[in-house]
């Protein structure tokens, strides 16, 4: 059982990790920190890397964390707002993963713990956020990050991507994306509430998987 001064321990090690190290690394790239979020802005573009900690550090001998990155675009922001928070956010990702998925071979979870040589556990991990950075960086427009959306998202974000296309008439791109969400969702009972969140996101432009 831990106790509480490890805990404490282990959460000022975080801290650390967090200030001494990762906070430098962003740092060089244009981040900036708030709390566990560093932000920055690439033009149109704003990348956001969030670490979040495991609900389970309050009773495990480790302390334990993942990674979570996210690409958002101020001119996707700029074009679908005043929709119900539910149904999009006014500022959300389109590229929204783990950083596993971004990184091959980087931990789904981090952990530490009180004898973890934490020069080389955040050596570590900043050469993932580097390389982080690197599949980020591949994304250099708004258009890259609809395309991207448009080709990797079937669960996230895609009454936004939706939303987008139908606000800059692009059509074909948006009935295209509907009918591959249609080819994957179509034949279960939840198609009804995709279909509907859909239109309520992009109007009568939807055709596609209708």
């Amino acid at each position: 059982m831990v106790t509480r001064a490890e805990r404490s321990a282990l959460k000022r090690a975080y801290e650390s990790v967090l200030s001494d190290a990762v906070l430098p690394a962003l740092g060089e790239h244009g981040f900036t920190r708030s709390h566990n979020t560093f932000r920055r802005s690439r033009g149109p573009l704003y990348d956001v890397i969030n670490f979040q900690p495991n609900w389970n550090n309050s009773v495990t001998p480790w302390y334990g964390f993942f990674v979570n990155v996210g690409v958002g675009s101020v001119e996707i922001d700029r074009a679908c707002p005043g929709h119900d928070p539910q149904l999009h956010a006014r500022e959300g990702f389109l590229l929204d993963r783990r950083w596993e998925h971004l990184v091959p071979g980087a931990p789904y979870e981090l952990r530490f713990d009180l004898t973890t040589n934490l020069s080389a556990f955040s050596a570590r991990l900043c050469e993932n956020l580097r390389r982080v950075l690197v599949a980020v960086e591949e994304l250099h427009s708004t258009r890259d990050l609809v395309e991207y959306a448009v080709a990797n998202n079937l669960l996230i974000a895609y009454e936004k991507t939706c939303c987008y296309l139908a606000a800059t008439e692009d059509t074909d791109t948006l009935n295209g994306y509907v009918a591959r969400l249609h080819e994957n969702f179509g034949h279960q009972e939840r198609w009804a509430i995709f279909i509907s969140r859909i239109t309520a996101a992009a109007g009568t432009a939807v055709i596609g998987g209708s």
